[in-house]
């Protein structure tokens, strides 16, 4: 079952309006059908309020979603696989580099550390599309 059923189903079961999930989870009405009838998928903490509110866990509200999973999964790998490259360069140029090479490694490895979100959007545009 995709996660827009079941949140349909849960709020339902617990007779709940859609006005009345919306104002608790601090989204619009609207935005709460749209997930419901699978249009569009909630971010990370809109799931967490919705498992804290429904009294489900994250893994029963997204388990057999794969569409869910797998965009979660692509987000954060590569999040994570930049963050850790920026980690890398920035001693490794201090260490083994030195003048010109070293300050250029070296910011390319923060900007990779503090635009790390954005790159990842970037990357998962470039590979899921």
């Amino acid at each position: 079952m995709r996660l827009g059923d079941k949140i349909k189903d849960r709020r339902l079961e617990l007779r709940l309006t859609q006005d009345q999930v919306a104002q608790e989870l601090y989204i619009s009405r609207q935005t709460l059908s749209n997930w419901e009838n699978n249009k569009t998928l909630p971010d990370i903490q809109s799931l967490i309020s919705l498992s804290d509110l429904y009294g489900l866990s994250l893994d029963e509200l997204i388990r057999n979603d794969k569409r869910l999973q797998k965009k979660i999964k692509i987000k954060d790998n590569f999040e994570d696989i930049v963050m850790y490259l920026g980690c890398i360069m920035v001693p490794i140029s201090a260490i083994f580099l030195s003048g010109f090479l070293s300050i250029l490694v070296s910011s390319a490895g923060v900007l990779c550390i503090l635009l790390s979100k954005d790159i990842a959007e970037n990357l998962k545009k470039l590979f899921t599309n």
